[in-house]
């Protein structure tokens, strides 16, 4: 218990520091500074039995399995503690009804109306799905109808937006005369493709959507990072070259787990999860989160991929989560900035985001041995001193370089600071504060020892 207080306090000390450094935020954020967590509602929580209905059955991976939109809303601080600034559900609707009625396994419109004003109150936005092959859109009447479902939802239930499962099986044209109808100021539209194609998403974000999943990134991702000592220069040039509006993944409810991947590789999957993500929240994109890889949950095709929610999972990786998203939600660089390779080579990467004079530097060692790089000062900043904010690591330049070590399987993002000396905030969190609470605990210790 005394070690994860120690944690959790350092942690929050730590990443105190970095709001102190970036106070001032933003009334109304672009897509690209979400941070996205995707609920398969079904299978997240049960907050309310009475609907489970007679087809109930965990067991069985196609039928229903309970979870529903109240047993969603008593979750919201979970999601919220992640850093998570955007929730999708998954579609919540009745089979026929063009995206007109909620399921009853799910719950009510006053059950999803709960849920929008807590997640509001959390500061969390709440985007819905709508499932497009199951909805007739060929016609007018089925244009209509969507335009009349995607208001009637935003004017009950206060929802901010939608996520369009299959967007590319209708053309730009049609989705642009359909948002020209339903697109407001602060709604968000993401979608996905059947058959990604590049060249098609300019045209889908000039109709109106703000984000298009990723597909390739996905793929390309999962093979470097579910393994170690893995090239990563086809990543690299992925993210170099692929256009702002993006969404990144490493899995979602299309996908085989990215813990399976791992596996299969004979990894733990904790570890290359925090590699991963720690590239998914640095890199330009938008991070997108599929519920349960937080405590990498595993599953091979759908639909064994979406298994019911375990919350008594180790939490060293959704603590983990939490500090990527807090500082990449307090360094716009890291959301909006360019992206500058200095490094790739072994297994290890090192690149610089900057943004408005502010540069941050993100150095990922996917080895398994201990790597030293030495990069040039004029690449990066002279007389400068690179402050750690995942494990610590501080150091200045020296004869014109920076020198970075990194453990295997380790990552760090670096801010660049004044060569002063001391700085008190980062000694404060890694030393002071844990002297002081280890000499606590010896107090404590010691009176009980007196009482007794």
């Amino acid at each position: 218990m005394g070690k994860r207080i120690v944690s959790v306090f350092i942690t929050f000390m730590l990443l105190l520091s970095v709001q102190v450094v970036q106070a001032e935020t933003q009334d109304q954020k672009d897509w690209q500074e979400e941070t996205a967590y995707y609920v398969e509602v079904d299978r997240f929580h049960n907050g309310n039995p009475h609907n489970d209905g007679e087809d109930f059955d965990p067991e069985d991976p196609l039928a229903y399995h309970g979870g529903d939109l109240e047993g969603l809303t008593k979750k919201i601080q979970y999601i919220k503690d992640m850093g998570f600034s955007t929730l999708i559900l998954s579609s919540i609707f009745e089979e026929g009804f063009e995206g007109e009625r909620i399921d009853s396994h799910y719950g009510t419109v006053e059950d999803l109306k709960a849920l929008v004003d807590e997640a509001h109150k959390q500061e969390l936005l709440v985007m819905v799905e709508f499932d497009l092959e199951r909805l007739n859109l060929a016609s007018n009447k089925g244009k209509d109808n969507l335009v009349a479902s995607t208001q009637k939802w935003l004017v009950e239930a206060n929802i901010d937006g939608f996520y369009l499962h299959y967007a590319d099986l209708f053309d730009a044209t049609y989705w642009e005369s359909v948002l020209q109808e339903v697109k407001e100021e602060e709604l968000y539209l993401v979608g996905t493709f059947k058959a990604y194609d590049e060249k098609k998403l300019a045209a889908y974000l000039e109709a109106g959507f703000d984000s298009i999943l990723n597909k390739p990134f996905y793929k390309i991702g999962t093979e470097t990072f579910s393994n170690v000592d893995q090239p990563q220069d086809s990543l690299i040039n992925l993210v170099q070259h692929t256009p702002n509006g993006i969404t990144n993944y490493f899995d979602n409810d299309e996908t085989v787990r990215f813990t399976r991947y791992a596996i299969e590789q004979n990894q733990h999957p904790g570890n290359r999860f925090k590699l991963a993500f720690s590239f998914l929240y640095t890199i330009p994109g938008t991070p997108f989160v599929y519920y349960g890889s937080e405590i990498a949950v595993d599953g091979a095709e759908p639909p064994t991929n979406r298994p019911l929610m375990n919350f008594q999972s180790d939490e060293e990786l959704i603590e983990y989560i939490g500090k990527l998203a807090t500082i990449r939600n307090n360094l716009p660089a890291l959301s909006k900035g360019d992206f500058n390779v200095l490094y790739e080579q072994d297994g290890m990467m090192i690149f610089k985001r900057t943004f408005e004079g502010e540069s941050i530097l993100v150095a990922i060692n996917n080895s398994t041995k201990t790597q030293k790089v030495r990069i040039q000062a004029s690449e990066i900043a002279d007389d400068k001193k690179l402050q750690g904010l995942l494990t610590g690591d501080t150091f200045s330049e020296e004869n014109g370089e920076y020198e970075f070590i990194l453990e295997r399987e380790v990552s760090e993002i670096y801010e660049i600071k004044e060569n002063t000396g001391f700085n008190i905030p980062l000694l404060s969190v890694f030393i002071l504060v844990p002297t002081l609470f280890i000499g606590f605990l010896i107090l404590a210790r010691r009176k009980g020892k007196k009482v007794g």
